[in-house]
């Protein structure tokens, strides 16, 4: 890959990400550069289309005859396919992670982080008051949300589309930096302080959790055993169900029919419901693992339980719906459609039952450290995994 494009929310680091990258990497960084190019390529004055940069479309220039948002757009699609065939670029927002979507050895990267988060750090940068701050992140959301509905529909707006996406809240802008540098050049290897460091961490901690949250599809059956062998974890994923069934009294058979599933108000809070009695053992359960350290936990709810474990590092698995049926079919030996319903049932029971138990969208970024593509980046999205959370354990003492 020789092309990055950063997408970000206001504040969550973009910029400063871009540059270290574009430092690091030794790569050309194009950020309001970009607009100029795109000036040049329309043969207009670049105040023609900074008037439209990253901002909703307003009705009167939506019914323009020749209107300036397609000569916008158009200019910015010639110059990121120019900056593109060049190489070795970092390109920072304008809709350039859609742009170049479909173009090869382009590595799309996303950077979130909630939005009363992003404000403080604004408020620190920039020196604004709080109420400043709070606004400015509103309102560069609610700008940058039009103008990327308008352009490109919703398909900014789903993981799928992204190689990484880092919840910069969570991840230090250094580690989003390493991660990124490391995939790009292909080399896994930590420096030995790193690595020293991490152990000292575990021994302080005493324990080292993995919550992987993969959705039906995105996750190969071989890729979490891979990566708890790269990072000597032991899987905890089937063996939930066995010790579930032993505490409820039950077959795990039985204990299946339940298993992360949704489940109504009447029988979540009725006293000793089978449901109540479910979510209270595994909670016990994820949290004796967590606390025996070295574990990597497999779904049901992990990242939520653990949410304010100190050394918990909370990853999403995810995979464009392509590649998520194609594998179904190969793994369940299904035809086209029951795969695509298999999908679609899993994906909205697992909704309902993050849901209906901790009150949370499961898709959303902010709740995880990192999501990762492994459609997009195959075999190696189990060695980006590893790296950003050993990256994770050995920053945790600094």
């Amino acid at each position: 890959m020789n092309v990055l494009t950063i997408t970000r929310d206001f504040g969550a680091g973009g910029y400063e990400t871009a540059g270290r990258l574009a430092e690091v990497l030794g790569w050309e960084l194009l950020d309001r550069a970009l607009l100029h190019q795109a000036a040049a390529v329309e043969h207009l004055p670049d105040e023609e289309l900074e008037r439209l940069d990253e901002k909703a479309v307003s009705l009167g220039d939506r019914f323009r005859l020749h209107s300036p948002h397609q000569h916008y757009l158009h200019g910015l699609r010639e110059a990121a396919l120019q900056a593109a065939a060049r190489g070795r670029v970092v390109l920072v927002g304008r809709g350039t992670g859609h742009l170049l979507a479909d173009r090869p050895n382009v590595l799309h990267v996303r950077l979130v982080a909630p939005r009363e988060w992003r404000a403080r750090r604004m408020m620190t940068r920039e020196g604004w008051t709080w109420e400043q701050a709070l606004t400015r992140c509103t309102e560069e959301d609610r700008n940058r949300e039009r103008f990327t509905r308008y352009f490109f529909g919703d398909a900014p707006f789903q993981a799928a589309r992204y190689h990484l996406t880092f919840n910069t809240a969570r991840v230090p802008l250094n580690d989003v930096v390493a991660v990124v540098a490391a995939l790009v050049r292909q080399d896994w290897a930590l420096p030995p302080a790193t690595s020293a460091a991490g152990a000292s961490v575990a021994s302080a901690l005493g324990s080292r959790v993995l919550t992987l949250t993969p959705e039906l599809g995105a996750g190969e059956t071989s890729f979490a055993p891979a990566l708890a062998a790269r990072l000597r974890l032991r899987v905890h994923d089937r063996d939930v169900l066995h010790q579930l069934a032993e505490r409820l009294g039950l077959s795990e058979v039985e204990v299946e029919k339940i298993d992360e599933k949704p489940a109504g108000i009447f029988q979540r809070f009725q006293p000793y419901s089978l449901y109540q009695r479910y979510f209270e053992t595994l909670e016990q359960i994820l949290r004796a693992f967590a606390e025996q350290g070295d574990a990597l936990i497999v779904g049901r709810g992990g990242p939520c339980f653990l949410r304010d474990h100190p050394s918990a590092f909370h990853v999403r698995l995810v995979a464009p719906l392509t590649i998520r049926v194609q594998r179904v079919m190969q793994h369940r030996w299904l035809n086209e459609g029951p795969a695509r319903k298999l999908i679609a049932d899993s994906d909205a029971r697992r909704s309902r039952f993050y849901e209906n138990y901790f009150g949370i969208d499961w898709t959303d970024a902010e709740q995880y450290h990192l999501i990762v593509n492994s459609g997009l980046l195959g075999p190696i999205a189990v060695d980006a995994v590893a790296f950003a959370a050993e990256r994770h354990w050995s920053t945790k003492n600094d």
